[in-house]
């Protein structure tokens, strides 16, 4: 007898079907028959209703018996089968408690690995469905080379933030619930791995879109990102609907929304900036929080000079010229910020 509790429970934790619960019960007692029988051919019945698994040897009926492993006589067939005749194939019901110690060790190990194979092509195929999607997770340990492990809720399946796609200086401590982004999934001989993200851009405009119902009812779009993980982004949006602001809606009352999304990535800076088809205006705007003097395009249309006052022009280069650099990214144009000259 097979505990169908026990089957049930494998059933709906692991995600496999009844028909492939047979065949992995067929595969196991196939195994421990070998490894009991060696060359002998058998058939597994199997009844997961009654919880009953019926092992049979499979003879042929032969005058003359030369292997009987393979081969029954006449006259043994016919106390099986009354109606067996020469050539015929039959079926030897073989009591389970026959089979030897490491055959039904054999079979353990046999289903073992094939529920696990099962597994593992369930859970690739799951998630490489789900590449681009954000999910939420407990953070499990640290692996080795600086790899998070987070349990993926609900499927309890482990993913990996590597290090290139962590924040910088942001320490995730155990059990902490964190978001991620589905970045790649990919199939190894240890089975699926899936890498997440807290460090893309993408991620970045999903968090923006659990947040700000507009963006997901697409009255808001996000134009462009450009990122600084850890420290600073540029979100560039525009609206459909002229009664809606695109920056406001982001930003949220008192700043609720934003700040939402910026606690859930190490309270890194976020600046929502308000896109424009014209590329002296949307250079402008993506200066922000500066308030710059002028934008002047370069003849090729490539680049901008961008001329601001003095005491505008620490905040518009930004720490380390990160704002600079950011507002490069984000329009697409190479901006340098002219110095202002003694007197400006």
């Amino acid at each position: 007898m097979i505990d169908i509790d026990i089957l049930k429970n494998i059933e709906k934790e692991e995600g496999v079907s009844k028909d492939y619960l047979i065949e992995v019960i067929n595969a196991a007692f196939k195994a421990a028959y070998r490894k009991t029988f060696e060359e002998a051919n058998s058939v597994v019945k199997v009844n997961l209703a009654k919880g009953e698994v019926k092992l049979y040897a499979e003879k042929m009926v032969v005058e003359h018996v030369n292997n009987p492993l393979l081969e029954i006589g006449p006259e043994e067939a016919l106390k099986f089968e009354p109606d067996a005749k020469i050539g015929d194939n039959i079926l030897i019901e073989i009591p389970l408690k026959t089979l030897s110690a490491s055959a039904i060790t054999s079979a353990k190990q046999v289903f073992q690995q094939k529920i696990m194979e099962k597994k593992r092509d369930i859970t690739y195929n799951i998630f490489s469905k789900r590449i681009g999607a954000t999910v939420t997770g407990r953070v499990t340990r640290m692996k080795g080379k600086g790899n998070i492990g987070v349990n993926i809720e609900p499927y309890n399946i482990e993913g990996f933030i590597v290090p290139e796609e962590q924040i910088p200086n942001e320490r995730l401590f155990r059990d902490r619930l964190i978001k991620a982004y589905i970045k790649e999934t990919v199939m190894t001989d240890g089975g699926p791995l899936i890498i997440l993200s807290r460090a893309c851009t993408e991620f970045l405009a999903k968090l923006l879109e659990m947040e700000v119902p507009e963006i997901t009812q697409k009255i808001v779009e996000i134009k462009s990102i450009a990122r600084e993980p850890g420290i600073r982004s540029k979100v560039a949006v525009a609206s459909k609907d002229i009664n809606v602001d695109p920056v406001g809606a982001c930003i949220g009352q008192r700043g609720v929304r934003i700040n939402n999304v910026s606690k859930e990535i190490n309270y890194e800076r976020i600046d929502i900036i308000r896109y424009n088809a014209n590329p002296e205006m949307y250079i402008e705007n993506a200066m922000s929080p500066a308030k710059v003097e002028r934008v002047e395009m370069l003849s090729d249309g490539k680049g901008a000079n961008v001329y601001a006052k003095k005491e505008e022009y620490s905040t518009a280069m930004g720490a380390n010229g990160v704002n600079v650099s950011l507002a490069t990214k984000l329009t697409g144009f190479f901006i340098h910020l002219v110095e202002p000259k003694e007197g400006d």
